[in-house]
């Protein structure tokens, strides 16, 4: 249950500060960028910032997949209800080819509650990491190779990240969109790729 807390705000009070005249106005703060870690591309390449909390975005109430769930109609019902379907690789949903079959599924289910497929907004996440090169891309590569060969995991989830140097990496999530059937690729930066999310040519997010 969602609690809401209210903060009571004291009156507010005018007071006056005597200052000599030699002395300076303090400098304004220097204020960091936002950090940002996510981002938008779509089945043309386009870049846009996702709002850092999905509450704050303008495209309504959200429904979560993280599993290839064929067979699970109450999931699926509520993601064909939804304004947008966000789906996650998991160790059910592990492939490109599954994502474009749930894609289809959830197609179905949007007609069958009187939806048209452009009622709702389907995206796929996936981590992703920046590299500062090819050299630097195949580097990360081997080292997320190399960490998962000692995982013990039934499932290799670097197999469905995006890693290499912003052009290409908004290349892959383009062509990702459109192999999938979704409607964008959702980039959710991993670590230090976060600071180097405007090296993929993103603008401020809009409402649809």
């Amino acid at each position: 249950m969602t609690q809401l807390l209210a903060r009571t705000r004291a009156p507010h009070t005018l007071t006056v500060a005597r200052m000599h005249a030699a002395a300076a106005a303090p400098a304004p703060a220097a204020t960091a960028p936002p950090v940002v870690e996510r981002v938008v591309v779509d089945r043309a390449g386009r870049t846009t910032v996702e709002p850092t909390s999905v509450a704050a975005g303008p495209h309504g109430a959200e429904v979560v997949v993280a599993s290839a769930a064929l067979d699970d109609v109450g999931l699926l019902r509520s993601a064909a209800a939804a304004d947008t379907v966000r789906i996650r690789y998991s160790p059910t949903l592990t492939t490109p080819t599954a994502v474009d079959v749930l894609v289809a599924v959830l197609e179905g289910h949007l007609l069958a509650v009187g939806r048209r497929r452009s009622d709702v907004r389907v995206v796929l996440e996936v981590e992703t990491v920046v590299a500062d090169d090819e050299t630097d891309a195949a580097r990360r590569r081997a080292n997320l190779s190399y960490a998962e060969a000692f995982s013990g995991l039934a499932w290799r989830p670097s197999s469905t990240w995006l890693v290499g140097t912003p052009e290409q990496v908004r290349a892959d999530a383009a062509a990702l969109a459109g192999a999938t059937g979704v409607d964008a690729v959702v980039l959710a930066l991993v670590g230090r790729s976060r600071e180097h999310a405007h090296r993929l040519g993103t603008s401020a997010a809009t409402a649809a």
